[in-house]
């Protein structure tokens, strides 16, 4: 069966008590980012997490999603006074493997700590 859940009202003292308590327990989660197709039916001719998520700066989908894990992580080590590395698991098929790693080389890892993502 599924378990009720709670409806949280956004800046409530019940939602920022979730939201610290989440913060907190973050130095204990990992990111999994299932990237295993290509943009062909979109028409693009590269891997989906190379696609622009908007046009003014064309930033891709993986440095969007790394400057969130970035983020968070900057706001535990704020919030809490601990370094919080996050890990970033990148799920790859044999199409996309090499691509993904070739993008995250060209691009310094986005910002993020190589030794944080794992491919």
């Amino acid at each position: 069966s599924v378990p009720e859940g709670a409806m949280l009202m956004y800046s409530t003292m019940e939602f920022e008590e979730y939201e610290r308590d989440g913060l907190k327990e973050m130095p204990h989660a990992a990111f999994v980012l299932v990237a295993g197709g290509l943009g062909e039916r979109l028409g693009f001719s590269g891997i989906k997490l190379e696609l622009p998520v908007e046009s003014a700066t064309r930033m891709c989908y993986l440095n969007l999603y790394i400057q969130s894990i970035l983020s968070l992580q900057r706001t535990v080590e704020q919030q809490f006074g601990k370094a919080c590395d996050l890990p970033l698991v990148i799920m790859t098929s044999d199409d996309t493997h090499d691509h993904t790693e070739q993008l995250l080389l060209q691009n310094s890892y986005f910002g993020m700590c190589s030794d944080q993502v794992i491919l």
